[in-house]
């Protein structure tokens, strides 16, 4: 599957109310096709071979909120170095990623914890929030 697929399955459930709401309340997207989780769920789920690969390039599409939401998962979490997750951590531009991205990614890695201690302080406000985040997603 590659990213242009991906896109196209975004256009067809786009759901534009959702979209508009979300451009209106300031989502820093240019693109925004107004999907909920249960449809990235769904997506996610047909999402057969090369997860890791399509999960970088779509974290990389930074403009299209969808692409980063689905990336979250995608990504191995098995073979996850802990450097890129607190990179991903750090790399957020919304409350909404950093919590997918928490729940969906980070909140089982056997180091989440230790992320949360080194991240909460943080002076980027959605650094910080994203340390938040997994901290409610992580059983200490």
């Amino acid at each position: 599957m590659t990213t242009q697929i991906l896109k196209q399955r975004f256009l067809a459930m786009r759901n534009g109310v959702i979209a508009d709401t979300l451009r209106q309340a300031g989502m820093p997207y240019k693109v925004i096709f107004g999907l909920n989780v249960p449809q990235l769920a769904e997506i996610a789920r047909s999402v057969i071979s090369d997860r890791e690969v399509l999960a970088q390039q779509l974290w990389d599409d930074r403009e299209v909120r969808e692409s980063r939401l689905l990336a979250c998962w995608l990504f191995d979490t098995a073979i996850m170095p802990r450097k890129r997750a607190r990179q991903l951590m750090e790399d957020v531009r919304t409350r909404e990623e950093a919590d997918i991205l928490a729940f969906r990614a980070l909140r089982n890695l056997p180091y989440a914890g230790e992320l949360v201690d080194e991240l909460a302080g943080s002076s980027n406000p959605l650094t910080a929030y994203a340390a938040d985040a997994l901290a409610r997603n992580v059983s200490r």
